[in-house]
């Protein structure tokens, strides 16, 4: 079976199964609803409020004065928009924002109106002829979707953080293939766990085919140095690794952004990147308020800032240790998943937190595989350890709860079995 007629029949079906679930979902009461006020330490939901454990704002800076004021300014300058494509006139306040971003990652940096839409117009660029892809299967969805852009290239999908194998597909692509892609993220939004940094490393020094291209949006600004995240920690001066950020989340803006390894790349994905020359600009707004943020992510606060967010992080992690709650991944992030046995016991948990006054996401495919069902909760600086302490004993409780009501599946897949070597 070619790709192309692959990817038809993995379409379909996919559609049709993102429809049932998420309308299983739906009927729930747990995804596609409402807010109704800002989601700050509480968030409103449908009219009724609950602290927030499911925002993705981790270091909490949409509320700033400093945004909120560049993004008023803006308005002041440029009005609500600026209606012109990109390819033909930009407002100024790209070329000040990408000079901050520049500034932050250490790298040239390219914006795009969104992380995804950065995918798409770079993958393309970056994988030539002659190339092959490898890419995580936990990768996020969107870059999966840009991947389906490069029809001309041989994709494997990769078992998660799989080194091992990794090494074993170089090896077998090497002799045929001019440059071998490595399509990962740096921090995993559903598991909020990281890529084998280390172990990627040693594969770059052995084989000189390998490039990586890492979505890391969210590990933007709460981690690294000045918010740059976790892989430029890692890779920062090496031209063989392209990073994609997000100026959403933590960043607290808009749109995307492409650390790349030089001018010249930078230059190649903007004038041959597709959504760079056919889709919107972030308007004027949002961009004066990703000025404002990058300002303060070069400012002797930022720090205090990030270490305020680990502190909390670390607090959540020995809060969870005390009930015995085992999550998803150990790894340091403000990411965690509370595996559940069953999407019906995924769907009491959340909806007894919701009870309890606890706003929190219940995930299952397509969001996770299958098999993986879990409650995704988040830490966020506007959570005060107060809120954690209550949140994770009530999440213990709601756990006993559904266990005791439900039982636990007597036909529990382990995760490994469903997946193929």
């Amino acid at each position: 079976m070619g790709r192309t007629e692959h990817f038809r029949i993995s379409h379909t079906r996919a559609v049709e199964g993102t429809y049932r679930h998420v309308t299983e979902m739906c009927d729930a009461g747990l995804v596609l609803q409402t807010g109704s006020s800002p989601n700050g330490r509480h968030v409103g939901v449908d009219g009724k409020q609950y602290l927030s454990f499911g925002s993705c704002s981790y270091l909490s800076l949409e509320t700033r004065p400093e945004l909120r004021q560049a993004a008023h300014d803006a308005i002041d300058r440029w009005g609500t928009q600026f209606s012109i494509s990109r390819v033909y006139v930009q407002c100024a306040l790209y070329e000040e924002l990408e000079a901050c971003l520049a500034a932050i990652t250490g790298r040239p940096t390219l914006v795009a109106a969104s992380t995804s839409l950065a995918h798409m117009a770079a993958l393309p660029v970056l994988v030539e002829d002659g190339d092959s892809v490898v890419v995580d299967q936990f990768a996020h969805a969107s870059l999966h979707t840009a991947l389906r852009l490069v029809p001309t290239a041989p994709l494997e999908i990769l078992r998660h953080n799989r080194m091992d194998l990794l090494d074993a597909a170089l090896t077998r692509l090497a002799p045929t293939s001019k440059q071998i892609w490595y399509v990962a993220d740096g921090l995993y939004s559903m598991l909020g766990d990281f890529a084998d940094f280390e172990g990627l490393r040693r594969l770059l020094d052995a084989h000189p085919k390998l490039r990586l291209y890492v979505d890391d949006a969210h590990a933007t600004s709460w981690s690294g140095a000045r918010g740059r995240g976790i892989t430029l920690e890692h890779f920062a001066s090496d031209p063989r690794v392209v990073v994609a950020l997000s100026l959403n989340k933590a960043f607290s803006a808009a749109g995307g952004a492409l650390a790349v390894a030089s001018e010249a790349l930078k230059l190649r994905i903007r004038r041959a990147g597709a959504t760079m020359l056919f889709s919107g600009p972030i308007q004027p707004p949002m961009l004066g308020a990703a000025v404002g943020s990058a300002r303060l992510h070069l400012s002797e606060e930022f720090p205090g800032l990030q270490r305020d967010l680990s502190s909390k992080i670390a607090h959540a992690a020995r809060a969870l240790e005390r009930h015995g709650l085992v999550v998803g991944a150990p790894a340091e992030s403000p990411i965690f998943q509370l595996h559940c046995d069953s999407v019906r016991m995924t769907q009491a948990i959340c909806s007894r937190m919701r009870d309890l006054g606890f706003y929190t996401c219940a995930v299952a495919f397509p969001a996770v595989p299958v098999n993986r069902p879990g409650i995704r909760f988040t830490i966020c600086r506007h959570n005060l350890p107060e809120d954690i302490d209550s949140f994770v004993a009530a999440l213990a409780e709601a756990q006993g709860e559904a266990k005791a009501r439900l039982g636990r599946s007597a036909a529990k897949p382990a995760l490994a079995a469903a997946l193929p070597d």
